[in-house]
């Protein structure tokens, strides 16, 4: 009797294979980046984006409880431009493992472990408006198979992190069913958790409390507000009483966002920062659909239009409903990035990849609808227009489609053997440099953290702000500004100087210029590059 009725009838087997459905397509979708971080755990790009560095040097400051600093500069100045929450994440790997670069491996795959997490969360996001199936599964998989995604999720970057707790207070925060104080208090820690992961997430203090007015819950704002306030008062006063002294360019840079964002951006430049910013905006925002694997007009007559669609998508789910909050944190978010001092790529936007996605994918939808009635309309010029525009999308997409897959599967996974190569020979010259120079040793060099952790001497990179590299000709003019190179490694007590002769950081032109400067003296030159002693 008792086995009888716990037998299992084939609709509750059913059901078991629906519920479990989801979690068994979401793990599938981890898979792509999973392999690809284990085939490149020795992160081949390591140092390449500078922060990836500081975030890892950082840890090993945590882990060696030798305070949070820039342990790579040579004052070893406090870290106060980037708050501690993913250094201490990182700290584990040099807890488990202090030698550099065994490592790596570890601290990458600790910063992977993210990203399962973002695409649950962005799934459960779909699923809580109440997303048509087709859009929740296509947005998701958009993002999780997305080549750019790719290249961050094997790297050392906060920004799978900062979704975590982005998505996370989003959730929390727009839940229907909540009364009192206690949910709009904890989205508020978990808002402080990304504000401490990343300063941009400081966006949703605006967004929430225009997100809880909207819906008439003050009350809720002020939870909220209560909520986050911990995390930004105690990152602010902590930088503010562990700022570093020097207000040299090094020092800001390294060291203040904010003073390096007035530094840079003006009333007398703003407008020409509004108008870069916009087409790089709008170039990147595209570039989730359509690589970004080509430049000039015809790059944004592609890209730009693919962004506005993403926009109004944006705006169609909200006037239907949804993504109330994570559209304000876009907003908020969007309108920082306009007056940003650097051009907002890929990875300033990578945390509104899911929001832009699912527009795009609602809007499409849309499209496809009036497409449908135009197909059937009476007026065979209109049905001409439709069909032709429909073509030409659908040509776009397909294309859209074919570069995603062949830079997911031949230029990221080149653009990682190139870097190894590279890694490879930088290393070699770093350990000529631990072996040789003499204790206390200053070194300039673009790839400063990598050196530093791989030698034990402090660096610098060549730091030229936005304002100055624009008005000194961009990268054009980069061999007319390390002319005077000497000078500046002598301004900033460096005294030697290690120029690239492979990798990104080479430039024939760069070259010939220190060859000629006569205040520079060769001491030592491999594959990687060329080590001078500053005269």
């Amino acid at each position: 009797m008792l086995i009888e009725s716990a037998k299992i009838t084939p609709r509750d087997s059913e059901r078991s294979l629906r519920s479990l459905a989801p979690f068994i397509a979401l793990i599938a979708l981890c898979l792509p980046s999973l392999l690809f971080v284990w085939h490149n755990r020795d992160v081949p790009h390591f140092g390449i984006l500078q922060d990836d560095g500081l975030y890892f040097i950082g840890g090993k400051a945590l882990a060696q409880s030798s305070g949070y600093r820039i342990l790579s500069l040579p004052r070893e100045p406090h870290q106060t431009k980037y708050p501690p929450l993913y250094p201490l994440l990182l700290s584990v790997a040099w807890r488990i493992n202090p030698s550099y670069p065994v490592n790596l491996p570890i601290a990458l795959m600790l910063s992977w472990l993210s990203l399962p997490v973002v695409l649950m969360l962005a799934y459960w996001w779909c699923v809580r408006h109440r997303f048509p199936v087709p859009i929740t599964w296509l947005a998701v998989g958009l993002f999780a198979l997305n080549p750019y995604v790719l290249f961050f999720a094997s790297n050392l970057g906060s920004e799978i992190l900062f979704m975590v707790f982005l998505l996370g207070a989003i959730l929390v925060a727009e839940r229907q069913d909540q009364e009192g104080w206690c949910g709009p208090l904890l989205a508020g820690v978990i808002a402080g958790a990304a504000y401490l992961t990343r300063t941009s997430g400081i966006a949703l203090l605006p967004a929430a409390i225009a997100y809880y007015f909207w819906r008439k819950q003050r009350r809720g704002a002020l939870w909220f507000t209560l909520g986050v306030l911990p995390a930004v008062a105690g990152w602010t006063l902590w930088s503010r009483l562990h700022a570093a002294p020097g207000q040299d360019i090094v020092t800001v840079c390294y060291t203040n966002y904010l003073a390096y964002q007035f530094l840079n951006v003006g009333w007398d430049n703003i407008d020409q920062v509004l108008w870069r910013n916009v087409s790089a905006l709008l170039e990147s925002m595209g570039s989730l659909v359509f690589p970004q694997m080509m430049q000039g007009l015809l790059a944004k007559l592609i890209l730009q239009p693919l962004a506005v669609a993403m926009i109004l998508g944006c705006i169609r789910m909200v006037r239907q409903g949804y993504a109330g909050l994570y559209t304000l944190f876009a907003g908020f978010s969007l309108a920082m990035l306009l007056v940003w001092h650097f051009e907002p790529n890929q990875r300033f936007i990578l945390p509104l990849a899911p929001l832009l996605l699912a527009g795009f994918c609602f809007e499409m939808a849309h499209l496809a609808r009036l497409f449908r009635g135009a197909f059937g309309h009476r007026d065979r010029s209109q049905r001409v227009v439709a069909y032709g525009f429909a073509g030409f999308l659908t040509a776009v997409l397909a294309g859209g489609l074919g570069l995603q897959i062949y830079m997911g599967f031949s230029v990221v996974p080149e653009l990682a053997r190139n870097d190894r190569a590279n890694a490879r020979a930088y290393r070699s010259i770093y350990e000529w440099i631990a072996n040789h120079l003499p204790t206390g040793a200053n070194i300039l060099w673009q790839d400063d953290t990598a050196l530093y952790l791989a030698s034990g001497h402090h660096a610098t990179s060549f730091v030229v702000p936005p304002r100055q590299f624009e008005a000194t000709g961009g990268d054009a003019g980069e061999a007319a500004r390390c002319r005077r190179i000497d000078e500046y490694a002598r301004e900033q007590h460096l005294g030697y100087v290690l120029l690239a002769k492979v990798g990104l950081r080479h430039n024939e032109e760069v070259l010939r210029a220190a060859a000629t400067n006569t205040n520079l003296e060769p001491i030592h030159e491999e594959t990687g590059g060329i080590l001078y002693r500053v005269r």
